[in-house]
């Protein structure tokens, strides 16, 4: 039963977004570059209500590729980016210690990002925790699977 909570918040997101400005997903990514922290982001840009997707932590920003075209099609404007550690996002040898809720925080203030939406799965869940329970003033809505 677990999974169809998920699910209906799932739905329950795409069914409330307006569905005006339908923009094609972004079909590359580049480097948000913050200091000694270089995330690789995909942002599907338009002026929708910004979602946030976090991956598992064996995964990447591909975990998300068949969710956007859904999210896009209600009028979202959706991110993913690969967390350090994963994909091709990159630390500097020499970076201080951070967290993947800082790091997300520096990403969103790097996107314009004012509030948002964020969705986390598995590992991608505990980061979305730890950032609303950081930030919550930039939080829209919770959505944490696995």
């Amino acid at each position: 039963m677990r999974y169809g909570v998920v699910v209906l918040a799932l739905v329950a997101l795409t069914q409330a977004a307006p569905r005006g400005g339908q923009q094609a997903p972004a079909t590359e990514g580049q480097f948000a570059n913050l200091g000694s922290r270089q995330l690789w982001y995909r942002d599907t840009g338009g002026a929708g209500v910004p979602v946030v997707l976090l991956h598992a932590r064996t995964g990447s920003n591909l975990a998300w590729e068949r969710q956007l075209p859904a999210f896009v099609a209600r009028g979202y404007r959706v991110i993913t980016y690969d967390r350090l550690g994963s994909g091709r996002s990159r630390l500097a040898a020499d970076a201080a210690a951070g967290t993947a809720a800082d790091d997300l925080d520096a990403l969103a203030t790097q996107l314009g990002l004012a509030r948002f939406h964020l969705v986390g799965t598995a590992a991608g869940g505990i980061v979305a925790l730890d950032y609303a329970m950081s930030y919550p003033e930039r939080v829209r809505g919770l959505v944490i699977a696995n």
